[in-house]
């Protein structure tokens, strides 16, 4: 009788594991990053469903795998001494964390079997093409067509656009899922829903245009401050003594998607300055659309940072019009392809960024593209890559451009300066003689701060050295340089040198701050991962606390205490320029220490 129940026990435990079984056959994951709260715009109203034989592109974006496992690596390596600043290389990271190869065949065949034609993988972009119906029950999903009635476009419950509407657009009612085994490294889909392109176009527009002017036009210094007087007075030039020069370094730059630039005027800055280059430089395109033109931004970037780490090897990454070759979400997904070839082939010890996006627009809208460049950083922070980006040149959580400010209106910092393994770097303004050599800077007032609608604060701020730090939610900036300056002119005048196609321009823009910034990371040509472990725990007089010890550093930091954007620069931490400024050796010196090199 024992042996008779022992078997219908065996039976009933077969019969409860094959039901387990099919019911995680079943089960659903549903990708919560595609349908945000602002997928179907607060007020818009229903117009019709899409046609279900309209052809779509989209790309499925796919999200890491292990993803606790890397945030509790992550903490390790910044704030554990028995793995402290132990990178892993592009390839390691890619066999922990990216999803396999038969994972991804076997999306791709599921979505094949719905009639979806695959079009290719770029990193973790998949792109397919297919009808709406195709597409609607490939996702469990229904798209409709919407209007929106009003002229201005809010989220957060403010302001973010003005008049673009009213306007029609597309967008899911139901949150898209998939069978659990295809679906569960799914981040986020892009191309099921739109906005108006107005919306994009002002984004790129707006986010990514360097503020520039020709020699003898607009508000212009009667001196141009050179790159050597800013070394000379930041002390860049003791560091090149000491044999600090970026030599074995690598600094790259995001570019402006559907840009390019001329190596030329690139060539011809340096040579104008007599920098002494011993580093390489290098232009990578993935693509072939142009049609922005001719980047001053990158060229900026390019030589700028080229100027204040000689020896370091600059490459800036175009990629136009690559990912899938259509526009998806305006070229969101090729600004994020940068970011992914940069981490996984260029591996370079510093990214420079001048290029962004609103973070709440990316947050309301499109969820799914913040988490798949945040991934990126994530990936950054690994390898032991400082990421570094310009704060912005509209002031206190504004995006209306000088000279008037418009606060309270808008809710705009910047992405990825706000993400917690990124360096947000803002702006001071020098102050020039008539014969061009410094007399003195103040907090830049046209320097962008202010909160992460995203982000909580993080353990640097929390433990931060830095007096008056806040503590709720993370902010920015983290550190600021050089963004404006000249002789008797106003802050939104124009007094610092570029060459763009082949004329000399001044400029104005934390544009310049960010790559200059870099330059100074580089310059030991070591690698010190995500830098704001290291910044918010260098005191101002020169205390370093690192997981590895505490040691008595030089003075790195010189807090700034004038300047308003309108929010006003003071001792401690503040919205114009975070920390403040930096002796560019005193500050190598002390990340040095931080990160356990004997100086």
């Amino acid at each position: 009788m024992l042996r008779i129940v022992g078997i219908l026990v065996l039976i009933l435990l077969m019969i409860s594991g094959v039901i387990s079984i099919a019911q995680q056959s079943q089960q659903l994951y549903y990708i919560q990053t595609s349908s945000p709260t602002y997928s179907i715009v607060p007020g818009s109203i229903f117009v019709q469903p899409l046609n279900t034989s309209t052809e779509l592109y989209i790309a499925v974006l796919l999200n890491f795998t292990n993803y606790s496992s890397l945030l509790n690596y992550l903490n390790e390596i910044y704030l554990s001494p028995s793995l402290f600043h132990k990178w892993l290389s592009p390839y390691q990271f890619r066999e922990y964390y990216y999803p396999s190869q038969s994972y991804i065949n076997s999306l791709i065949n599921y979505l094949e079997s719905y009639g979806l034609h695959y079009d290719g993988q770029y990193g973790l972009a998949l792109v397919f093409n297919g009808n709406v119906g195709e597409i609607e029950k490939a996702f469990n999903t229904y798209i409709n067509i919407y209007y929106y009635p009003f002229k201005d476009l809010y989220w957060f419950g403010q302001i973010g656009i003005t008049d673009i509407g009213p306007f029609y657009y597309f967008s899911n009612n139901v949150t898209p899922s998939l069978p659990y085994n295809v679906g569960k490294y799914v981040l986020g889909i892009v191309g099921i829903d739109s906005l108006d392109p107005k919306v994009v176009s002002l984004i790129k527009q707006d986010a990514w245009k360097l503020n520039i002017t020709r020699v003898g036009q607009g508000l212009i210094s009667k001196v141009v401050i050179s790159p050597i007087t800013i070394q000379q007075y930041f002390n860049f030039t003791l560091a090149y003594e000491h044999g600090f020069t970026g030599k074995g370094s690598d600094i790259a730059i995001e570019g402006v998607p559907e840009c390019y630039v001329n190596v030329s005027d690139i060539y011809a800055f340096w040579k104008l300055y007599n920098i002494p280059r011993t580093g390489s430089l290098k232009v990578i395109t993935f693509g072939n659309d142009t049609s922005g033109g001719q980047s001053a931004e990158n060229e900026l970037d390019a030589e700028w940072s080229g100027a204040f780490a000689p020896g370091a090897n600059v490459t800036i990454v175009f990629s136009d019009g690559y990912v899938g070759g259509v526009n998806l979400v305006g070229n969101l997904l090729n600004y994020w392809y940068e970011y992914y070839y940069m981490v996984n082939y260029l591996y370079p010890n510093v990214i420079s960024i001048s290029v962004s996006v609103p973070e709440s627009y990316l947050a309301a809208y499109y969820p799914a593209m913040l988490d798949l460049i945040h991934n990126m950083m994530l990936q950054a922070a690994a390898e032991g890559i400082s990421v570094l980006a310009a704060s912005g040149d509209w002031g206190f959580e504004s995006d209306h451009p000088p000279p008037n400010f418009r606060i309270g209106i808008y809710n705009t910092i910047w992405y990825p300066e706000s993400d917690p393994y990124v360096t947000s770097v803002g702006g001071i303004f020098i102050n020039a003689s008539s014969n061009g050599s410094i007399i003195s800077f103040s907090g830049w007032d046209y320097s962008t701060g202010g909160h992460s609608v995203v982000f909580p604060a993080q353990y640097y701020e929390l433990t931060s050295l830095i007096p008056f730090t806040p503590t709720y939610v993370r902010t920015y900036p983290d550190i600021a340089f050089v963004s404006a300056g000249g002789y008797n002119i106003p802050e939104f005048g124009f007094g610092l040198p570029l060459v763009f196609e082949g004329q000399l321009f001044l400029w104005y823009g934390t544009s310049g701050a960010a790559p200059m910034t870099a330059a100074m990371v580089s310059l030991p040509g070591v690698r010190f991962g995500a830098l704001n472990y290291a910044l918010y725990h260098i005191s101002y007089n020169g205390i370093v606390v690192s997981p590895i010890g505490t040691f008595q550093g030089l003075i790195a930091w010189i807090p700034v205490t004038s300047g308003n954007n309108p929010t006003p620069a003071h001792y401690g931490w503040n919205y114009v320029t975070g920390p403040g400024t930096y002796d560019a050796y005193a500050m190598v010196y002390d990340i040095l220490l931080y990160s356990g090199y004997s100086v």
